[in-house]
């Protein structure tokens, strides 16, 4: 077994051939797997059971893709929503069930098994290399993988894609020019000019998107508060000049401590930044948490009712 350990700590699986040739039977496999020490990631691809257990699903998804492609070879190239895991943009309610690919060789689209096989379509297409696997431009990904997410889910992708700093707006509205006449892509175009790189995570693209929503004056983002030296306080999420308000999200990453922190020490740090902030400003400051974004409704009355007391 330590040889095959070995092969994971490389390649994060190990196949059935491998596992014969280091002295297994198919007994032995099948038994390892019904004991549930081995975790089967597809037909023909395993992962020992203590090594999978503790990976976040977008990593597991690429385990599973790696595998995908070791089987189907140099004829696809990653894409789609496993594209968008390969590139590392932040996941944003991708169905990762099944593995996409898009085919290189000229064949029709087909599902087999947990592989989506996407036809290449017209015109050239950009590769990447990714951990040696081909991987389709990140921008295409992006794209591609939006057009099946609810229009709020789109537009956090593709602000994801933008903060990835992978490719700038020049290069997806050009991607999407070359995309444009596909099937059901045409909703993107409203998303594809609203979207930008100044939130700092999805949860902050998500509050973007409840804002413009709700018909609420797009605030300004990642606005730095500086003391009279010059010296930088902080970066506050969105802020209304107008209503002098600043809006903040208020996620538990905040506090869970960094640097050598306690997460009560990070609590205490963000607790006197924000006093500061408001020191220096004279600005109110409402915090928003994941609940809030999933009450936009309640979320809106409040900044409404904070903005109208600011008049």
């Amino acid at each position: 077994m330590r040889s095959l350990r070995q092969i994971t700590k490389k390649a994060g699986f190990f196949t059935r051939a491998e596992a014969i040739a280091a002295g297994c039977t198919i007994n032995d496999i099948r038994t390892a797997v019904r004991l549930g020490e081995w975790r089967r990631l597809r037909k023909g691809a395993y992962v020992f059971a203590d090594e999978w257990e503790p990976l976040e699903q977008t990593t597991r998804h690429w385990l599973r893709t790696r595998a995908a492609v070791r089987t189907l070879g140099a004829d696809v190239a990653v894409s789609h929503a496993s594209g968008v895991i390969a590139h590392a943009i932040d996941d944003c309610r991708l169905d990762l069930t099944r593995i996409h690919v898009t085919r290189l060789d000229g064949r029709s689209g087909r599902i087999v098994a947990d592989v989506v096989q996407h036809e290449r379509g017209k015109g050239e297409l950009e590769l990447r290399n990714v951990a040696g696997i081909r991987v389709l431009e990140p921008q295409r990904c992006v794209l591609e993988a939006a057009v099946h997410l609810d229009p709020e889910a789109a537009f956090c992708l593709l602000e994801s894609g933008l903060r990835s700093k992978q490719f700038d707006r020049t290069d997806l509205e050009t991607a999407y020019a070359g995309l444009h006449a596909r099937h059901r892509m045409g909703r993107l175009q409203p998303l594809v000019a609203l979207a930008g790189s100044q939130s700092g995570s999805v949860a902050e693209s998500r509050g973007l998107w409840l804002f413009d929503q709700a018909g609420l004056p797009r605030p300004e983002q990642q606005w730095e508060v500086r003391r009279p030296d010059g010296s930088l306080v902080g970066a506050v999420d969105w802020v209304w000049h107008e209503w002098r308000l600043i809006v903040e999200f208020d996620g538990k990453v905040k506090y869970s401590g960094k640097f050598g922190q306690t997460g009560t020490d990070a609590l205490f740090a963000e607790k006197k930044r924000e006093d500061e902030i408001r020191e220096l400003t004279g600005y109110r400051i409402l915090r928003l948490t994941w609940e809030d974004l999933e009450n936009p409704a309640r979320t809106i009355a409040r900044i409404r009712a904070m903005s109208r007391a600011a008049s």
